[in-house]
């Protein structure tokens, strides 16, 4: 985008939102010292504009003024759920789309600590059908079924070790006698290296409710996670069960497609990336 782009938009903004929009951009650069002139140029804003807000900044605390040039962040912001008003609404239509579409419930996945936390979701169009986990359900990472491998997938093996305890994990399904068999560190690692490139995953025999789901992974420009989109129904035989996941893996395709554009536009217009501004770290 274009400096003169970045500025009509950022005049648009209110003060609340430039100031919000500075504080992400700095968040996001680091502990360094930051160079004002960069992050004016970054997010769009005259450099009085930014004086201001840095100045809000610093006064409270939050920043610290190294120089007339530098600052050094004294703060930690992080959305527990990364998503715009714009975003959730149209998650909402999706969920709903899908639902109508395919005749279950949808739900968004968030990922809280070492636990999966259900953000929003539809309920089944069948009301006889129970599914128990609503709004604000919590589950466990360690249940290594298809929701947590594709999370976990996309972290690191070192960083999934500095993060988990690795012999934790465990597996379930809807056998009574295999609702907690537990799995080594080398199963995990195998298990997650084979759907490492995956972005779609089903669990068709179903957990121990006799719930079965399909899900798709959706992703920032950078391959930041940022949630699960999932489809929930009963475990019962299936006609076809091949052309049963692939109607509900394009569904979900096309619905993460959708999202994931959304977000691209959003970060492009609204965050900036932080660049080359950070100065590297020196010994002393």
């Amino acid at each position: 985008m274009e400096i003169s782009s970045l500025k009509s938009d950022a005049q648009a903004m209110s003060p609340t939102a430039r100031t919000l929009q500075v504080l992400e951009y700095v968040m996001a650069a680091g502990p360094g010292p930051i160079k004002q002139v960069d992050i004016a140029r970054e997010c769009g804003l005259s450099l009085s504009t930014l004086n201001r807000i840095v100045k809000t900044l610093s006064d409270w605390g939050y920043l610290f003024r190294t120089s007339e040039k530098y600052i050094v962040r004294n703060f930690r912001l992080e959305r527990n759920v990364p998503m715009s008003d714009m975003y959730l609404a149209k998650l909402d239509d999706t969920m709903r789309a899908l639902s109508e579409q395919l005749g279950t419930s949808a739900e968004v996945v968030v990922v809280a600590g070492h636990e999966l936390l259900w953000h929003s979701k539809t309920d089944h169009p069948n009301p006889d059908v129970l599914i128990r986990a609503n709004v604000g359900f919590r589950r466990s990472l360690y249940e290594l079924d298809a929701l947590s491998q594709l999370y976990l997938s996309r972290l690191d093996w070192n960083e999934l070790e500095s993060r988990f305890y690795t012999d934790g994990f465990f597996a379930t399904g809807n056998d009574v006698d295999q609702q907690t068999r537990r799995l080594t560190a080398k199963a995990v690692k195998q298990q997650l290296d084979s759907v490492k490139s995956q972005i779609f995953a089903a669990d068709m025999a179903g957990n121990h409710m006799g719930i079965r789901r399909f899900a798709t992974v959706v992703e920032d420009p950078d391959g930041k996670f940022l949630h699960l989109l999932t489809l929930a129904e009963p475990v019962g035989d299936l006609a076809n069960e091949k052309k049963h996941i692939k109607r509900y893996r394009d569904a979900l395709l096309e619905a993460r497609d959708g999202l994931t554009e959304l977000v691209r536009s959003e970060n492009h217009e609204y965050r900036p990336r932080p660049k080359h501004h950070v100065l590297p770290q020196r010994g002393g």
